[in-house]
């Protein structure tokens, strides 16, 4: 097998972005689409020209021309879809969340322990070469020692109590669905648990978050500055400051550039000049794994995914 094969449970808004980038990598491809709507199925494979479309999940797991299977389901049904591809022996990449809780997390891994098949969260913006290069940085101690992570993500939502981002039914809410890239910043650059978190937050008329103001404290009080919203447009750059200088990645979810600070002035400036959005080397690092007969990333490993679950639920204990 050169390339996999994969099937696209759900065939939402982030389920266009992994069709449309799945053709700039090399050892992917798209062999089926799935959903509870037979017409939605079939104009997505229309629109990507994906050889099968089926109406219900349970035909695509049996497919044994479907080597993996991304879920995009909504946040709610993440272990329930993930387990049952697990269980049809599918490798599976998730879309972020994972879960909406650390309890079933815990369940999706120890069900990977005992399946021995490939699981993977997909927080795409670990696999950005953006972020690849900033870590290179940091690594090199071209910031000295870092001090404060400060990461904002915010847009304006329009208030619809029956849309995914505000129905609690659907695991609505600002953290869960934006607040998760900020938290995923903070643990990318300390890799520590915070010592104390301050938590403001506001809700929505339907009772899930809406905004969310964090400050997470580490040892030797280096801190994590984190904001989300759905009720205002916040800056949505990422910043990692060190006691020598800082790096600046403007839309750091997506990023396509950073620059390196000495203080006021910019030392180094990357660019990746990528073909697709970006969800093309998160697709190709998986498929590399599938290929290589992995159970997890080495990027995105599950131990990551269980910090970003604990630290979600910490911050929404203080809600």
């Amino acid at each position: 097998m050169n390339k996999v094969r994969w099937g696209i449970i759900g065939p939402g808004i982030i389920a266009h972005q992994f069709a449309k980038d799945i053709r700039f990598t090399s050892n992917a491809v798209l062999e089926a689409v799935a959903s509870n709507s037979e017409d939605r199925a079939r104009d997505f494979a229309d629109t990507y020209n994906i050889p099968k479309a089926y109406t219900g999940y349970k035909a695509l797991l049996e497919d044994p021309d479907v080597d993996a299977v991304y879920v995009a389901t909504t946040h709610n049904f993440h272990l329930e879809n993930s387990f049952a591809a697990l269980e049809a022996g599918k490798p599976v990449l998730c879309e972020k969340p994972l879960t909406d809780n650390l309890p079933d997390a815990l369940k999706l891994f120890e069900a990977v322990k005992e399946i021995d098949v490939y699981l993977m969260e997909g927080m795409w913006t670990y696999f950005l070469p953006t972020i690849k290069k900033v870590q290179e940085w940091i690594a090199q101690r071209r910031i000295g020692q870092v001090v404060n992570v400060k990461a904002n993500f915010g847009y304006p939502r329009k208030f619809d109590s029956e849309h995914r981002l505000f129905n609690p039914k659907l695991s609505g809410g600002v953290l869960l669905d934006m607040g998760i890239y900020p938290v995923a910043m903070a643990w990318l650059f300390m890799q520590e648990d915070p010592l104390s978190y301050n938590v403001l937050s506001k809700n929505a008329m339907t009772g899930v978050d809406s905004d969310v103001n964090m400050q997470l404290i580490y040892e030797n009080n280096r801190v994590a500055n984190l904001h989300t919203s759905f009720e205002v447009k916040l800056h949505n750059y990422c910043y990692i400051y060190g006691d020598k200088g800082y790096i600046e990645i403007p839309d750091f979810w997506r990023s396509r550039e950073a620059f390196l600070y000495d203080g006021e002035n910019i030392i180094e400036r990357y660019n990746d000049n990528r073909q697709g959005l970006g969800f093309e080397f998160q697709i190709e690092a998986a498929s590399e794994d599938i290929l290589n007969g992995l159970t997890e990333s080495a990027i995105m490993p599950h131990a990551y995914s269980l910090k970003l679950q604990k630290h979600m639920s910490e911050i929404m204990k203080r809600f």
